[in-house]
């Protein structure tokens, strides 16, 4: 297990591809997490857990330090789901799975180093005592974030946005409480 800079295969992006996508389907097969009134379309709100916990998983992978609970439990989890999605992509398909790790660590100031430990705060909480959350999905949305946040597209499209809004709010947040 790498501790120092994180690095993912192509066969880790396709794990957290995979559980996206699994996710989604789930949710349009069992009928958008319950139909709307009238209209009978899909409820999207369903998805809102999931998409937070992806978002959380980029900027873990992203922002935690190599040596915080959170950074070892984060490469623990990239280092996990990096092998099991090489293992599908080259014994299981019979392809191969080179390296395809193309960013660095998000810089998050104080501040928002502060409202990411209370975001992670409120994720443990949630997971440990909510009872209309699907923790499942919320776990799967994590390993997915965490899985995807060093891709290059996934990284470059969600964790600059990510970093400076939570950077904004740490702004906002210090201001406050100082």
């Amino acid at each position: 297990m790498n501790l120092g800079s994180p690095a993912v295969s192509l066969g880790g992006i396709t794990l957290g591809t995979i559980i996206v996508v699994l996710v989604v389907l789930r949710w349009h097969k069992k009928g958008g997490g319950g139909k709307k009134g009238d209209d009978g379309g899909r409820d999207w709100k369903a998805l809102i857990p999931f998409f937070i916990a992806l978002c959380f998983g980029i900027l873990a992978v992203l922002a935690a330090g190599p040596s915080s609970a959170l950074g070892l439990i984060t490469r623990a989890g990239l280092w996990g789901g990096d092998t099991v999605g090489y293992a599908y992509l080259v014994w299981g398909i019979g392809g191969s799975s080179p390296d395809v790790t193309r960013a660095s660590a998000v810089v998050l100031t104080p501040g928002g180093y502060a409202v990411y430990a209370i975001w992670a705060a409120v994720m443990i909480a949630l997971h440990l005592w909510s009872k209309k959350l699907p923790r499942l999905q919320s776990l799967a949305g994590i390993l997915a974030g965490v899985l995807l946040g060093l891709s290059q597209g996934i990284a470059g499209m969600a964790a600059v946005p990510l970093a400076s809004a939570v950077n904004l709010a740490g702004g906002w947040y210090t201001g406050v409480v100082q």
